[in-house]
């Protein structure tokens, strides 16, 4: 990985993300932090949180973040992960690309999908305001530390 200050800023629910962040933090090094929202915002049964989603979408209402941001001025790029969720951004995603507005470097995503991520990279884009966005890494299941290797190089 080229940037020398890097930052593993990531949103998991069922643990998928978890794994693909604790994977780049071992072949980076790079600092890592879980956001995380209030225990009774998502339920456990993944179609309620599905609705809960939807809803959250369509009334452009996201998500309140309960974990502190550190200082951001320090890191060159931020890798933020979340899971895809019906094709798109998790709102607590969306919830922390709102808070990283302002940011001056290099926001990178990651994501984690059961099925098909479609259009993540342009959705994480759309929804990504004024940040510079690079390349994003994408898996649907599985993936190879090959392709993660060469994925990180690139940035």
């Amino acid at each position: 990985m080229m940037a020398t200050n890097a930052l593993i800023i990531y949103y998991s629910q069922y643990g998928d993300t978890a794994k693909l962040a604790s994977q780049i933090h071992k072949v980076t090094g790079c600092d890592i932090l879980r956001i995380d929202v209030a225990p009774d915002v998502f339920s456990d049964d993944v179609f309620e949180t599905e609705d809960i989603y939807k809803d959250q979408l369509a009334s452009h209402t996201f998500p309140e973040l309960i974990t502190e941001l550190p200082d951001l001025g320090f890191y060159d790029v931020i890798l933020v992960g979340g899971p895809v969720w019906d094709g798109d951004v998790a709102s607590p995603v969306i919830a922390l690309l709102n808070r990283l507005q302002g940011y001056k470097g290099l926001v990178v995503p990651f994501s984690t999908a059961s099925t098909d991520s479609r259009d993540y990279d342009q959705n994480f884009r759309d929804r990504a305001g004024s940040l510079h966005v690079g390349p994003g890494f994408h898996i649907v299941r599985n993936y190879s530390d090959a392709k993660l290797a060469s994925w990180l190089r690139k940035l």
